[in-house]
C-alpha cells in the first residue's frame, strides 16, 4: 500500500517536472496526467509484487524502466492534448525508474528485515 501511494503522488510529479523542463514533452490538459498515473501506478505496484523477490534489483529497473518506456510513449499517443516524442518518453522513464529505484531499495530492506525476525 505504501509503495502505491508513493507512485500516486511520484508519477504526476515526475510527469510535471519533465512537461516544465523538456521541450520534448508537452501536456494541454490535466486529464492525462491522472490517465498516466493511474494506468502506470496500479502496473507498478503489480509488477512490484512479482519481481522484488524473484529477480535482481537491476532487472527490475530495467523491467520498470521499459515498462515506463513503452507505455508512456504509448499514451502520450492515445491521449488527447499531449506531445511525447520518442525522446520526452525516455527522459520522463529515466525520472520514474529513478523514483523506482528508491521504493525497491525500501521494498528490498523492508523485506530483509522482516525475514530475519
Amino acid at each position: 500500500m505504501q509503495s502505491l501511494m508513493i507512485k500516486i503522488l511520484g508519477i504526476p510529479l515526475a510527469l510535471i517536472l519533465a512537461n516544465f523542463i523538456f521541450k520534448s514533452v508537452d501536456f494541454e490538459f490535466v486529464q492525462p496526467y491522472i490517465w498516466i498515473t493511474v494506468i502506470l501506478a496500479p502496473l507498478g505496484v503489480l509488477l512490484e509484487y512479482i519481481m522484488v523477490p524473484r529477480i535482481s534489483y537491476s532487472k527490475q529497473l530495467t523491467v520498470d524502466f521499459a515498462s515506463s518506456f513503452v507505455l508512456v510513449y504509448l499514451l502520450g499517443l492515445a491521449l488527447p492534448g499531449v506531445s511525447i516524442t520518442l525522446w520526452g518518453s525516455f527522459l520522463i522513464a529515466i525520472l520514474i525508474t529513478c523514483m523506482e529505484a528508491m521504493v525497491h531499495k525500501h521494498l528490498i530492506s523492508d523485506h530483509m528485515d522482516h525475514s530475519y525476525r
